[in-house]
């Protein structure tokens, strides 16, 4: 069996894939000032999704990708109106919170949705924990 090595996705197509997290904040919003919440999370998320398609992932896989994140943003806004003391954390905290473990808490998915959400929590953990995103800005 021969394995042929994966073409990069074409920049078209990425962009595209990019551009639906702009939609994001106001999918997730519930009430008006979701949406500033939102726009924060997909602003940490951008630099991650970019990230990934470095590692010239097929387009199945960043899509899949791109799609835990939208769950993981929208159960991040859920969990605000749950506990309104969230609301006073910033977005990278939030965010850390939800992938903390690389477990994502999204509840009612199959068990393959479940890991494939558990594996890109992972990967965003690492990412939003790696040290050049920790280092101080001037």
């Amino acid at each position: 069996m021969t394995v042929r090595p994966r073409r990069p996705l074409p920049s078209i197509k990425f962009d595209a894939l990019l551009a639906l997290m702009d939609r994001w904040p106001k999918s997730w919003a519930g009430i008006a000032k979701d949406e500033a919440v939102g726009g924060d999370l997909t602003a940490l998320m951008r630099p991650f999704f970019l990230h990934l398609r470095q590692h010239n992932f097929s387009a199945k896989t960043l899509r899949r990708h791109l799609d835990n994140l939208w769950l993981i943003g929208g159960e991040i806004i859920r969990a605000l109106h749950d506990d309104a003391a969230l609301r006073n954390k910033t977005a990278r905290t939030l965010l850390l919170k939800a992938v903390d473990d690389g477990d994502a808490f999204t509840a009612g998915l199959s068990d393959e949705q479940q890991s494939s959400l558990n594996a890109t929590a992972r990967k965003l953990f690492h990412f939003l924990n790696a040290p050049i995103l920790n280092a101080p800005t001037q």
